[in-house]
């Protein structure tokens, strides 16, 4: 499936071809009627990391000539400011994963300071006297 590099390893290129097929991405509340499938979302937010965001018009050339996407003509048919609007959208919601994400990890190792502030210390109190 890959051709190998030297140290055994496929190249970015190559990853990132086969990426956009696995990749999950969380939606948010009110998507619920997108025009997009998360297949498609996966494979502008990959291309995107490949030729940078705003090069709609490479983006647009890569969807026509995807393989996978031959009989998908609304897709196909996007103009570059459509894609645009899609990214836009993509990388907002990606940055809300990434911020929730971020949060929920601050909020745990909140937790474990606080539990382990409030456990009794194994150091025995001076004396007094």
């Amino acid at each position: 499936m890959f051709i190998e590099k030297k140290d055994g390893l496929p190249t970015h290129d190559q990853l990132l071809d086969h990426a956009w097929q696995t990749l999950k991405l969380k939606y948010v509340a009110g998507s619920k009627h997108r025009s997009y499938t998360e297949e498609e979302d996966a494979f502008l937010l990959c291309m995107m990391h490949r030729h940078g965001f705003g090069a709609n018009e490479r983006i647009r050339l890569e969807i026509r000539r995807a393989f996978q996407f031959r009989f998908n003509w609304y897709f196909k048919s996007r103009s570059s400011q459509e894609i645009q609007r899609r990214c836009e959208s993509i990388v907002k919601m990606v940055e809300k994963e990434i911020a929730d994400t971020r949060k929920a990890e601050e909020d745990e190792e909140q937790k474990k300071v606080a539990a382990s502030s409030d456990a009794p210390s194994s150091v025995p109190a001076p004396a007094q006297g």
